[in-house]
């Protein structure tokens, strides 16, 4: 009996000192693994820049000189002149050293805006830096605007949005520019839509045989990156559409929707946008005026009560659309959440471009939250102070049957502003 009791006790003491160094090696290892989180949380880092006034081309060049090994990019359209930051810190001795010794190795996704023998020049210039250049020779174009820099390493970046990384977007367009850097999320489903566009494009000129870069599956619940390329390379035509994402956000908005957008087209967006005004959201909407022309028939959708829509005005020809144009794709849900990326609201872009809808949300939106709604906010208010004296220079314009020019600086207008402005000057100088 005594002996049972000895090791009873024994036992006890034992599974006591068990259970200590148990609940100690769980609360070490618990600190280890929040020490873990927070210091990648410290690292991890969202910014935005803003067209025509931040100096996003000179943050890009910056970050190409920073890169360790690899810089895989997907572009529609960007200048291959010098008067470009980018360009010239790829033509640097620095950048051309590495790039000829293979320290660094650049791959290139180039689609372009213009004609193909220019498309095929500014390719030429690209690939005579030492760049492997490909193009997708589909029907289909590549939207992107994206660029993915050591992912996979400690010194993982992504650089997208809605700008091409062209002169006339730098200096006159409203764009925005997101810089992610050690952002698993963003790194691995950018690099994952590289590889795949890359396996299905053409070589354009001498094929440098740059290896793949893995990825790995890490998520985070405040970040998603959407594309439509399943859908448009007919790998998975089921493949939720950028439509339907949209459409989702809208749909989940309680209280303020701040959209700055190119143009808004798509029926299901439209409809949507219509629900949640007839719910009490307040819907605050800015277009670029190439937007107007056809307004009328989106006029029982748009115009209603909570929705206030404006047009980023800038010639009194609406066709003329490029030289000021409102180039963003945004919407700030209730204060909270950002979406943004390649993507415009339109059915082409949806049906005949491969693009990208960048979602974020909780820690991720709070980064950028401040910086997107003061811009949503300056566009909004852009040049309403000068409207009055360009309402007085139309009217006594054509009170004196005199032409004027086309061309007048920027003004945030309501649709009804501008078409009594654009009836009254039916003619113009460019």
């Amino acid at each position: 009996m005594k002996h049972s009791l000895v090791t009873a006790n024994i036992s006890s003491k034992f599974n006591s000192t068990l259970g200590g160094l148990t609940n100690q090696l769980l609360m070490t290892t618990s600190l280890f693994l929040s020490s873990l989180a927070l210091s990648h949380s410290a690292q991890a880092r969202i910014e935005v820049l803003f067209h025509p006034h931040d100096p996003t081309l000179e943050q890009i060049a910056t970050w190409i000189q920073e890169a360790d090994q690899q810089i895989d990019i997907a572009m529609y359209n960007m200048d291959t002149t010098d008067g470009s930051p980018v360009i010239r810190e790829l033509k640097s001795p620095q950048t051309q050293a590495r790039l000829q010794s293979g320290e660094l190795r650049i791959r290139l996704l180039f689609e372009g805006y213009a004609t193909p023998a220019e498309n095929e020049v500014k390719m030429q210039a690209l690939e005579n830096l030492g760049i492997d250049v490909r193009f997708l020779g589909r029907s289909v174009k590549v939207h992107h605007k994206f660029a993915t820099i050591d992912t996979g390493t400690k010194r993982e970046r992504v650089i997208s949005g809605s700008a091409n990384w062209s002169l006339s977007s730098y200096r006159n367009y409203h764009e925005n520019i997101v810089f992610f850097e050690g952002e698993a999320e963003a790194s691995d489903q950018f690099q994952t839509e590289f590889e795949r566009l890359w396996q299905h494009a053409e070589e354009f000129g001498e094929a440098l045989q740059h290896p793949a870069v893995e990825t790995q599956e890490r998520s985070q619940r405040d970040l998603d990156i959407h594309f439509n390329t399943l859908q448009r390379l007919r790998i998975d035509r089921q493949a939720p559409t950028l439509t339907s994402q949209i459409v989702r956000a809208i749909d989940a908005a309680d209280r303020q929707l701040d959209i700055a957008t190119t143009r808004i087209r798509l029926p299901e967006v439209l409809e949507a946008l219509a629900r949640a005004a007839d719910r009490g959201v307040k819907v605050r909407a800015v277009i670029n005026q190439d937007d107007y022309r056809d307004l009328h028939k989106r006029k029982s959708w748009l115009e209603r009560d909570n929705i206030e829509l404006r047009v980023k005005a800038f010639n009194l020809q609406p066709s003329e659309y490029l030289t000021h144009q409102m180039h963003n794709k945004f919407m700030i849900v209730d204060g909270r959440d950002v979406l943004t990326g390649s993507f415009n609201w339109s059915k082409s872009a949806e049906t005949n471009h491969i693009e990208n809808l960048i979602e974020l949300r909780g820690r991720s939106a709070q980064q950028v939250l401040s910086r997107f709604q003061s811009e949503f906010d300056a566009i909004w208010d852009l040049g309403r102070d000068k409207l009055p004296s360009l309402q007085a220079r139309v009217q006594r314009a054509k009170s004196r049957g005199e032409s004027l020019g086309c061309l007048f600086s920027p003004i945030a207008m309501t649709a009804k502003e501008y078409r009594a402005i654009y009836r009254q000057a039916s003619e113009c100088t460019p």
